[in-house]
């Protein structure tokens, strides 16, 4: 009998054994299922390319919320380092996140829309004053209406110009949102979610030609050291956004083959722009001289520049006596008067030493040599003065001795 309840008994442990074991088996199924379905929407989540996919997700975590909330103290006691609720709300914080970022983008597209119009009527405008400014340049000798207008189309085309590089700017900041700026590789799934059909074939045109035309503004006008450097802090603010953004507009926008040929166009235009906007100095200093009369050897540095000045003026130097003297005092007043000390000196020196375009040591030569001319024109005649001084000198002692002498002769 004995025997019997033992025997159960061990039946009885095994069967509870056996039911414990199944129900643990069970518990571990509903914890891994719960983590591969939690696993899977989160992968969605991050893999949604539109906000009509990312719509979709939210069904699954309502599902999957009311499918293990009969488990929660379960999942409470396995999951780690999250609880049920915990879970639950990051998944829907994420969600949150992931549509934020498709709002902006829906933003930021519609203003590109309207941007791209924008920079697309000052395209036209600016080529058309740029065609303008250009034939007046060609003008040699410009009349006072003429001069006038220039510069009215200049101011013109320069703000238009500047306008339509912040509209470009903003293009750049709105096609290129900063969550994707700050990463540092773009997948498939981004640049989905970030490229437009319609910007396709015009966001690196755009920049590209907004380069082109500076260049062209630069080369077709004579600018001064305000404008250059005006100009410069443009350059700067444009390398800066290309520098952040520009690779992966590129790795959006540029066909698969053509992505390092797009990069090494665009870097190459910003290299000329730098180039021009340098030699822009040295253009507009000799057209400074060109306009009034004065054909210098021509320059592209500041030790290109003293040389030709130098060599200007030691021909005007052995000239003297050759030419009529009338004829070198014109070429002088030209040279002197109406160009270095109203123009060159007082306006555009400081630029080119402040920029290093131009050394201390070459300003004093240049200044010493045109000295040295002044004097043979007009030479001093010190001497004169000097014989003078002596002559008025020797009056006012021998006055002075003639008076001393009769009070001698009374003392006597």
């Amino acid at each position: 009998m004995k025997s019997n309840y033992f025997i159960n008994f061990i039946l009885l442990i095994i069967v509870f054994g056996f039911i414990n074991s199944a129900l643990a088996q069970s518990d571990k199924e509903i914890v891994d299922k719960f983590k591969a379905e939690y696993a899977a929407i989160e992968k969605s989540i991050k893999d949604a390319t539109t906000s009509q996919e990312l719509t979709l997700v939210l069904d699954k975590i309502t599902i999957l919320k009311q499918d293990y909330v009969q488990h929660k103290e379960l999942l409470d006691k396995s999951l780690y380092p999250d609880k049920y609720d915990e879970s639950i709300e990051k998944l829907n914080k994420a969600y949150l996140l992931r549509q934020g970022d498709f709002s902006t983008i829906d933003v930021l597209q519609t203003e590109v829309g309207e941007l791209k119009q924008q920079v697309e009527f000052l395209n036209r405008r600016n080529n058309e004053l740029l065609v303008q400014v250009q034939k007046l340049e060609a003008q040699r000798e410009k009349d006072a209406k003429t001069i006038k207008k220039l510069e009215n189309l200049v101011v013109e085309l320069r703000s238009s110009i500047r306008e339509r590089d912040e509209l470009v700017l903003s293009m750049i900041d709105s096609l290129m949102p900063p969550t994707m700026r700050d990463k540092e590789g773009l997948t498939i799934e981004d640049k989905n979610m970030v490229a437009t059909e319609e910007q396709k074939d015009n966001v690196l045109n755009n920049v590209k030609t907004t380069i082109r035309d500076n260049i062209r503004f630069v080369k077709a006008t004579s600018l001064k050291p305000d404008d250059l450097e005006s100009i410069r802090e443009q350059q700067k603010d444009f390398v800066n956004k290309w520098q952040k953004v520009g690779i992966k507009l590129v790795e959006v926008y540029a066909e698969d083959g053509n992505k390092s040929e797009e990069l090494k166009q665009i870097d190459g235009l910003f290299s000329e722009w730098a180039a021009v906007v340098k030699q822009e100095a040295w253009v507009s200093i000799s057209d400074e001289f060109s306009l009034n009369g004065i054909e210098l050897m021509s320059f592209k540095n500041g030790e290109e520049f003293t040389n030709s000045v130098l060599l200007f003026v030691d021909d005007e130097l052995k000239n003297l006596g050759v030419k009529s003297d009338e004829e070198s005092k014109r070429i002088y007043a030209q040279f002197a008067d109406s160009t270095w000390f109203a123009t060159i000196q007082p306006v555009w020196m400081n630029y080119l030493i402040e920029n290093k375009m131009l050394t201390d040591e070459n300003k004093n030569k240049m200044e010493s040599k045109i000295a040295e001319w002044k004097n043979a024109l007009y030479p001093s005649n010190w001497w004169i003065y000097l014989i003078l001084a002596v002559v008025v000198i020797a009056g006012a002692a021998l006055f002075f001795i003639k008076r001393k002498k009769p009070a001698s002769n009374v003392s006597d």
